[in-house]
């Protein structure tokens, strides 16, 4: 084979490879864990799978069964709804916690409008104004 040609069969095999893993990349959609306030009730979801209270349909065995399936290393958004106590918040970040999920983030959502916003926890605390004790 010839240079020109031996080049060209090289970048075209670089090219086939990279392109399978940018295939595989785009294929990890990210599994969505959200609760929504309805009548003044929290109903928690996983990919709009309504989530209940019972032993074979809990948020931790749903969890643990995406976490066999896809692997720990899976991204999970956390999704609340911005009218829910933030209490729901601590509840699904445990739940994630307990699974040991490596690669996750948190969102606060407005679902009447469609829109959400991701939340970062700071290192340190900040204190509250004067103005506001």
């Amino acid at each position: 084979m010839s240079l020109p040609i031996r080049s060209s069969v090289l970048l075209l095999l670089c090219l086939f490879s990279l392109s399978r893993d940018l295939q595989a990349q785009e294929d990890r959609t990210p599994v969505v864990i959200s609760v929504r306030m309805a009548r003044g009730s929290a109903v928690y979801r996983v990919d709009k799978t309504v989530v209940e209270n019972t032993r074979e349909n809990s948020l931790l065995t749903n969890l643990e069964a995406i976490a066999s399936a896809k692997g720990l290393d899976w991204p999970i958004i956390i999704l609340v709804d911005v009218n829910a106590p933030l209490r729901e918040v601590d509840k699904l970040e445990t739940a994630v916690a307990k699974i040991d999920f490596h690669n996750h983030r948190l969102f606060v959502g407005d679902f009447h409008r469609g829109v959400m916003e991701e939340l970062h926890w700071g290192q340190a605390s900040v204190p509250i104004p004067m103005a506001a004790r």
